[in-house]
């Protein structure tokens, strides 16, 4: 099982990895100050933006025969992949269990919720289970924000990216299980606010959901928009800031883990790889929150009074986790998503090339995306005389995040 998601090596880069570096950074640089000159009002507008789509359409969509259909189809999707993790053999090369769960589910969240938004929050097998059990529910406490999710988020991470045997069927049909009956009776307990806010796959899928074309207008009407209103329609909320860190710290981590002297590193210290890994890994994720941190503390002189620059500005992250997550699973995606047909991979199906491309592309799209999105946010909390200045800590956090990953998934 191929679990490096990036580049090889250095040479592996069409271009020479300075270029590679100037020219992503030039595009965010060229983005910001664009916009400062052409965007000088708020132009997002969030849950009022979007063109409605045929109203027969919203009926397919919302029908019961649609909502039952998808229900069902999570349940026996999550049913046959258990029973092909627990019931195959303990190998990844015989049992495509792990392709499945790696490659399609969680790679694939990406492209399924960029398409057709939060349709995992229908297919989610957990949520379905949940609702069929009789309880009387309790408030989840607002405080608790998405802090359930990020240790839902952490402990899936550290499997894929710290266990020594992430890769097992068996390891992994055990993660599922206890995931899934800790969430289930979360669920019969707080009810489906519950998933909305504590399932790591679901918060995941749904916040990437909100950069697709097709969304909800405030209405409730099916729309076609901007992806970026779709930003502002997240509600703010605690810990979502650190939720998007995390997976941000993740990517960051799974870079470093592909350089030589990480290797060198793991072999060294007395404990080997869980230690270590666990450290980086937390390591990786605390010094991302920091920059984050540290650009958001500079920013805050030039705010208007009231405004948290924290949730203000939260949303305008998503973008970069996604680029980031495309930059760092494009190449694992399209080789191990292959054992999940049960043959031996084929590693002439796209270049090296084509990878270097998909991924810078990625990271750069990310941070142009962010930018704008950061931009409008700006404009409306920024003090008046102080709009430009005031996003300066955030275009210099957006390069360094820029330059980063481009440097960690070339593979130097």
């Amino acid at each position: 099982m191929i679990l490096a998601h990036g580049l090889g090596g250095r040479s592996d880069l069409p271009v020479p990895l300075w270029l590679a570096l100037y020219a992503g950074a030039a595009a965010v640089v060229v983005s910001f100050f664009a916009l400062t000159i052409l965007w000088k009002e708020p132009k997002l507008r969030g849950a009022d933006a979007g063109r409605e789509l045929p109203l027969s359409l919203q009926r397919f969509v919302d029908s019961a025969f649609t909502r039952i259909a998808l229900r069902v189809l999570g349940v026996a999707l999550f049913a046959g992949f258990l029973a092909v993790a627990v019931a195959g053999p303990d190998s990844s090369a015989d049992n495509p269990a792990p392709a499945w769960f790696y490659a399609w589910f969680w790679v694939g969240l990406v492209p399924l919720s960029l398409l057709f938004g939060p349709v995992w929050r229908r297919l989610n097998p957990l949520r379905t289970v949940a609702s069929l059990i009789p309880a009387r529910h309790r408030e989840l406490p607002d405080r608790l924000g998405y802090l359930p999710a990020i240790l839902g988020l952490l402990a899936f991470l550290w499997l894929e990216l710290v266990f020594p045997y992430s890769d097992s069927p068996h390891a992994i049909a055990l993660f599922c299980a206890v995931y899934a009956v800790i969430h289930i009776a979360f669920g019969v307990v707080f009810g489906p606010r519950w998933f909305d806010r504590g399932d790591a796959f679901e918060v995941y899928a749904r916040l990437i959901a909100a950069l697709s074309p097709f969304g909800r207008r405030g209405d409730g009407r099916l729309v076609v928009r901007n992806p970026l209103d779709g930003l502002l329609t997240i509600s703010p909320a605690p810990w979502l800031t650190a939720l998007v860190l995390v997976v941000l710290g993740s990517t960051a981590f799974d870079g470093l883990t592909r350089l030589p002297f990480w290797t060198s590193l793991d072999a060294g210290v007395l404990g080997g790889t869980v230690l270590v890994g666990t450290a980086g890994l937390a390591a990786c994720i605390a010094l991302t929150y920091g920059a984050y941190a540290g650009a958001i503390s500079l920013t805050r002189p030039y705010l208007r009074r009231g405004f948290d620059p924290y949730p203000a500005f939260a949303p305008s992250l998503i973008p970069i986790m996604v680029g980031y997550t495309v930059a760092h699973y494009f190449s694992f995606a399209v080789f191990s998503g292959q054992q999940g047909f049960g043959r031996a991979i084929d590693y002439t199906v796209v270049s090296t090339g084509v990878i270097a491309l998909v991924q810078i592309a990625g990271i750069v799209a990310g941070h142009v995306l962010a930018v704008t999105s950061a931009h409008d946010r700006s404009v409306g909390v920024l003090r008046a005389n102080y709009v430009k200045v005031g996003q300066y800590p955030m275009l210099a956090l957006m390069i360094g995040y820029t330059a980063l990953g481009i440097a960690l998934v070339s593979g130097s």
